[in-house]
């Protein structure tokens, strides 16, 4: 089974993270509140993703993601940032980068839960064996605003330095190259490594130009703050309370980060025997279950006789494939769980069978949470 190390000072934090998981048994949860306590971990264990707070007790995140960078560089890692910071969202890409990710305090249990599922598939498939770019890295230099030399290798030939003085990148050179131009260079290369020592005081004069995030060709993305209302607008009157949001919509938020990390993941709904919405979730705004939901509730029901006269006992699932999309369904049990089918959509180059077999260990989870 996966082991996935999460690490924060926080106790309290950990702790709300530990109970969020006991639902969830796709990997097995190993903690540490301290950067030491996390490395003594590794050095025994492997761990299938990372995930750490900037800010560590007795060191700074960013030397515990240097550690990996080292030693276990196909690892996808993720940082955890205080609240209020912003994080960097990479402009050549759409803010994930394979190896290295952020995340905001504080985070939704299903974000987090997503996110590490989104780390374990990529493993899976081989997709972070290139290991970390230096680009990626860069950033955290900014945000834990440190002062060191940076040593970065890539590969067997590969060997530069990176300057930092309270996070300014003040000078680089790797061969015969130095300045902005070195820097710019060093950001594209794969599988770093990364080692730090203190900076010397020959090198703090500044000759960099660039800033940081332009070289790693990122922006700091914030949360948006809504606006007050006008001091003269009056609230809308409602006839009725806000809408809760129900259980099932939930228990759907919570589990579906491991349909998410299926290639070609475009939505999940969960319908009643009617064809009648109960829960669903997105990741293609253009996917309206409204649309098709109780066509294919009839067209699950028909084709459930049909395999039922024939003999071939109850339909348990349904998948078509068309030249716009791959539509899997599933129903649950209805003796253990109640009569409920799971609607799933996904691109035509979306592997149906893997998501049916994801079905059948989510929907119990679905259906089954308090």
């Amino acid at each position: 089974m996966d082991k996935v190390l999460i690490v924060d000072s926080d106790s309290e934090n950990l702790k709300k993270i530990e109970n969020g998981f006991k639902e969830l048994h796709h990997f097995q949860l190993l903690t540490a509140q301290d950067g030491k306590s996390a490395i003594d971990l590794l050095k025994k264990t492997k761990a299938s993703v990372l995930i750490t707070d900037i800010n560590l007790s007795d060191m700074d995140g960013i030397h515990l993601l240097a550690y990996m960078t080292r030693n276990h560089p196909s690892t996808p890692c993720v940082v955890m940032l205080g609240p209020g910071k912003p994080r960097p969202w990479f402009t050549d890409r759409t803010g994930h980068e394979d190896v290295l990710y952020y995340i905001e305090k504080p985070f939704e249990f299903g974000t987090l839960a997503s996110i590490i599922f989104v780390g374990l598939n990529l493993k899976d498939e081989g997709l972070t064996l290139k290991g970390m770019t230096l680009k990626n890295f860069l950033p955290l230099m900014v945000l834990s605003r440190t002062t060191c030399l940076m040593e970065v290798t890539s590969g067997a030939q590969k060997k530069g330095y990176l300057y930092f003085d309270t996070g300014v990148l003040l000078d680089a050179h790797y061969n015969n190259t130095s300045g902005d131009q070195a820097a710019k260079d060093m950001a594209g290369w794969e599988s770093v490594g990364i080692t730090f020592s203190k900076l010397p005081e020959n090198r703090k004069k500044q000759k960099i130009q660039t800033k940081v995030l332009e070289i790693a060709g990122a922006i700091w993305k914030e949360k948006a703050i809504p606006k007050p209302a006008p001091r003269s607008a009056a609230p809308a009157p409602s006839s009725a309370p806000a809408p809760v949001e129900s259980k099932l919509q939930t228990a759907l938020s919570r589990h579906v980060g491991i349909l998410k990390t299926i290639k070609g993941y475009r939505g999940m709904a969960i319908l009643n025997p009617e064809g009648k919405i109960l829960a669903f979730d997105t990741a293609d705004p253009s996917v309206n279950f409204d649309l098709f939901a109780k066509e294919f509730n009839h067209l699950f029901a028909e084709c459930s006789k049909t395999v039922s006269q024939k003999g071939l006992n109850r339909c348990t699932g349904l998948t078509v494939h068309t030249e716009k999309a791959v539509v899997v369904m599933m129903a649950s049990d209805v003796y253990k769980q109640g009569n409920f089918k799971f609607i799933g959509m996904m691109s035509p180059e979306g592997n149906g069978f893997f998501m049916q077999s994801q079905l059948l260990r989510v929907i119990p989870q679905v259906l089954g949470a308090p």
